[in-house]
C-alpha cells in the first residue's frame, strides 16, 4: 500500500508519530493497521481520492483531532484489532454499519440524528463523512431491521443523506471480536456491488447470492435449461417468486411489495408451476425457483 501510494502522491509521508496539529494544507489519514499516520498535500488529491482513501483509513477531521484520546478513538483502536475491549468480555454487542454514497454527514447531523431516534442505547463512532458505526449493546430490547430502515429514512428525508446499512450479528466483546467484525465489513463491501438496489445488508440477506456464485457450471446449467429458459417471455414471473420466497411465503405481504392484487399473485404463482413443474408453495420448489431468479439477476 505505501509503494501504491508513493506512486499515487509525491508528497506522501508515513509518520509513526501522533500529529499535534493539523495543517489547512494537508490531509491526514490514521492508517489503524500499521499503527501510523499518512500526510498527503491537498493539492495532490482529488475528490474522488479523498472518497478512497477515507474507505481505507481513518480521516482525521477537526473534530476527530480534537478527539483523538476520546472514547471515541478507543473504540476504533479496538475494533482495529489494536486496542483492549471496551466493555467486560463477557458482554455482548453488534456493529451496525453505515456508508453514505453521496456527500456523506458531517459529525454534528450525525449525533443529532443518533440522540434523537435511539437515545443514550447507541454508541456512534463517525470516523469518516462517509462511514459509520453504531455500536449496540445487547439488552432487554434490540432493535430490529424495520428500526433500523426508519432510521434510514430519517436521515435521507430530514438530512438529504441516503445511507445503506449492515446489521451485524451479536459477538462477545473479546478479543475475537475485531476479526469477526473485519468479516462483517467484508460481506457489507460485497453485498453493495452485489446488491446495488438494496440498502439494508444482513448476512441471510448476502449469502444466497454468495452462495450463487459458487454454484458449478452444471448447477447453473441445470437452473437455465428447467426454470430459466421456459420462463424467458415471462419475466415477471421470475420477480413474483423472489418476492414471495423473500417475504416468508407470505401472499398478502407479497402482493402488497409487488403492487398487485391476491388474486394475481395466485396467478402468477401457478403459472410459474405450469411452465417448470415446480411448486414455489413447498420449500423445495421455492428454493430452486429462488436460486434460479438470483441466477437470471447476475446475467
Amino acid at each position: 500500500m505505501t509503494i501504491n501510494l508513493t506512486d499515487l502522491f509525491p508528497s506522501f509521508r508515513f509518520v509513526i508519530e501522533e500529529p499535534l496539529s493539523l495543517p489547512n494544507d494537508v490531509y491526514i489519514y490514521e492508517d489503524l493497521s500499521q499503527k501510523g499516520w499518512i500526510v498527503i498535500d491537498q493539492h495532490e488529491v482529488s475528490t474522488r481520492d479523498h472518497k478512497l482513501l477515507c474507505s481505507l483509513f481513518n480521516y482525521v477531521t477537526n473534530d476527530s483531532f480534537s478527539l483523538k484520546n476520546s472514547e471515541s478513538t478507543h473504540w476504533m483502536r479496538y475494533l482495529a484489532g489494536t486496542g483492549p475491549s471496551m466493555l467486560l468480555t463477557s458482554e455482548e454487542m453488534r456493529i451496525i454499519q453505515l456508508t453514505f454514497s453521496t456527500e456523506g454527514m458531517d459529525s454534528a447531523s450525525m449525533k443529532e440524528a443518533v440522540q434523537a431516534f435511539f437515545g443514550d442505547e447507541m454508541i456512534l463512532l463517525h470516523p469518516s463523512p462517509h462511514t459509520a458505526f453504531l455500536i449496540e449493546k445487547k439488552a432487554h430490547y434490540t432493535y430490529s431491521a424495520d428500526d433500523f430502515s426508519s432510521f434510514a429514512a430519517v436521515l435521507e428525508n430530514d438530512f438529504f443523506s441516503k445511507p445503506r446499512l449492515y446489521i451485524g450479528k451479536f459477538h462477545k466483546a473479546d478479543s475475537d471480536f475485531p476479526i469477526k467484525f473485519q468479516t462483517e465489513k467484508d460481506l457489507f463491501s460485497n453485498s453493495i456491488s452485489r446488491l446495488p438496489s438494496e440498502r439494508i445488508f444482513t448476512m441471510e440477506k448476502i449469502f444466497p447470492s454468495l452462495l450463487t456464485d459458487s454454484l458449478s457450471a452444471d448447477l447453473q446449467a441445470i437452473l437455465q435449461n428447467e426454470v430459466l429458459i421456459p420462463l424467458l417471455e415471462e419475466d415477471e414471473l421470475l420477480k413474483t417468486v423472489r418476492y414471495f420466497f423473500e417475504n416468508g411465503f407470505n401472499g398478502s405481504v407479497t402482493a402488497e411489495k409487488l403492487h398487485i392484487h391476491r388474486n394475481t399473485l395466485n396467478y402468477r404463482l401457478t403459472k410459474f408451476q405450469e411452465i417448470t413443474g415446480l411448486s414455489v408453495r413447498n420449500f423445495e420448489g421455492a428454493l430452486v425457483a429462488y436460486f434460479a431468479s438470483l441466477l437470471a439477476s447476475k446475467q
